[in-house]
């Protein structure tokens, strides 16, 4: 059997990417740890469910021998960016894919080491402070401005003292000290994040595939309205619409620091002085990169193409003022803000762009691939049922 592609990850990001190579006649099996929505997805020649890695390098080896050919691997996840890292010597002579993973996706993905790489670049962005203990929280707590973050470096550590929670916010320097206080000397490392005042709403996105040239193919730009978890997660509801300066400040940087694959990058302009910081970027497809295909735009394409040696796919206007609704998990945020919103650390999000949208698209439903949409809500109560366990 013909394989183009395996996309290494099942949850809705690996679903956009195989439905998006699949419509333009790719081939492509499916991989994760465990079951995800894409796994029930008719885009896909094959799923593997495999939870060990060194059996998946197995199982890849066993495949590429089969293609006369070298497939794309395209992780949609950070765990299959870590894997492709780690074991990128051993994949290479029997798989393409983009030169990102050969290192600088593992500055990308380190907070710490991304705020390295963006000063170095003059990019603007949050402050980040990676502390060895509790103890040295509290020594600098004065010099860290607030409203911040905090989040352990090795959530196992911690999780006893989280209580199912992934990361603490601290208002003032007095409540920054307050959880210094508390934290349990055991727990290892932690990072703190300044935060960017102002809704939610005002994080712009840049998507777009990065040739070895430099260039960004099919670049893409959006507006998030709303996000899950509240204000310091993944987008759930977002807009098609141009910025200019997301464009040209993620190009810039991705060319500075010779990028190569397919990004997704988040800003937010900061109120107090006006300056539009990054907040991450990541080397693969994010969750909405669906809505960059509803707008006309082929990113996964342009990808396989290029590591194909084939020629590019046409590179249209993006279509703005689509709407992209991840429907459970905003469900979840509206909500969040109709019963807690007065009292969170940010102001509630302006969603008043959605009713004038031209068009829609979701994370996960579409009419002709329906059972992803029918299974996800199955799998998530699986998980939260796992997760009290």
């Amino acid at each position: 059997m013909r394989i183009d592609a395996v996309v290494l990850g099942l949850s809705p990001t690996g679903l956009y990417a195989l439905r998006e190579l699949h419509e333009a006649g790719h081939a492509v099996v499916g991989v994760d740890r465990s079951p995800g929505c894409a796994r029930y997805s008719r885009a896909a020649q094959a799923c593997w469910l495999v939870g060990d890695d060194d059996a998946l390098m197995a199982r890849l080896r066993r495949l590429a021998d089969t293609q006369a050919t070298p497939p794309l691997l395209l992780p949609t996840n950070d765990h299959y960016i870590e894997l492709l890292i780690a074991r990128q010597a051993e994949l290479a002579p029997r798989f393409r894919f983009a030169g990102c993973y050969g290192g600088i996706a593992a500055e990308l993905l380190d907070k710490q080491r991304f705020h390295a790489l963006c000063r170095r670049h003059g990019l603007a962005a949050p402050g980040v402070w990676l502390l060895a203990d509790a103890q040295e929280l509290d020594a600098l707590a004065a010099d860290i401005p607030c409203p911040c973050l905090l989040k352990p470096a090795l959530v196992h550590k911690a999780r006893p003292f989280l209580r199912g929670a992934k990361l603490l916010i601290a208002r003032t320097p007095a409540e920054l000290r307050r959880l210094a206080a508390t934290l349990p000397r055991d727990s290892g490392a932690w990072l703190v994040q300044e935060i960017v005042p102002g809704p939610e709403s005002q994080i712009t996105l840049f998507g777009a595939y990065v040739d070895a040239a430099g260039n960004a193919q099919q670049g893409f730009v959006a507006r998030k309205l709303r996000q899950y978890p509240p204000g310091f997660g993944s987008a759930s509801l977002a807009l098609s619409a141009d910025c200019a300066e997301t464009r040209e400040r993620s190009q810039d940087f991705l060319r500075r620091i010779g990028f190569h694959g397919i990004c997704g990058a988040e800003f937010k302009r900061d109120p107090r002085d006006g300056v539009l910081k990054v907040i991450e970027i990541n080397p693969r497809p994010t969750l909405w990169f669906a809505l960059s295909h509803a707008a006309g735009k082929r990113i996964a394409v342009a990808c396989a193409r290029d590591l194909r040696g084939e020629a590019a796919p046409a590179d249209d206007r993006q279509r703005d003022g689509v709407l992209w609704r991840y429907l459970l998990k905003d469900l979840a945020a509206a909500r969040f803000y109709r019963r807690r919103g007065a009292d969170f650390v940010l102001p509630p999000p302006q969603t008043a762009a959605a009713a004038q949208a031209r068009g829609r698209s979701w994370a996960v439903f579409d009419g002709r691939d329906p059972l992803p949409a029918l299974m996800e809500p199955l799998l998530f109560l699986r998980k939260l049922f796992a997760r009290r366990a």
